[in-house]
């Protein structure tokens, strides 16, 4: 089973990108219980997705805004 790319938000720049394809692809397979999807296309629309409701989606997006700007759960 492979991993899923972590986000380092150091190694993100302004012109840096992940390949959105590579990470969907690699995070087929995980087992997750609470799944949400959070993008943005090229004409700045917002686009949200996932297998749990607004309520766990919206725990998730904090619990992992906790970790990227904090370094904890």
């Amino acid at each position: 089973m492979s991993n899923v790319v972590k986000l380092e938000p150091v190694e993100v720049g302004a012109s840096f990108r992940f390949d959105p394809d590579q990470i969907l692809e690699e995070a087929k397979g995980q087992e997750f219980t609470c799944l949400a999807v959070l993008a943005q296309t090229e004409d700045g629309e917002i686009w949200v997705t996932g297998n749990a409701n607004v309520g766990e989606i919206l725990v998730l997006m904090e619990r992992a805004k906790q970790q990227l700007l904090f370094g904890e759960d």
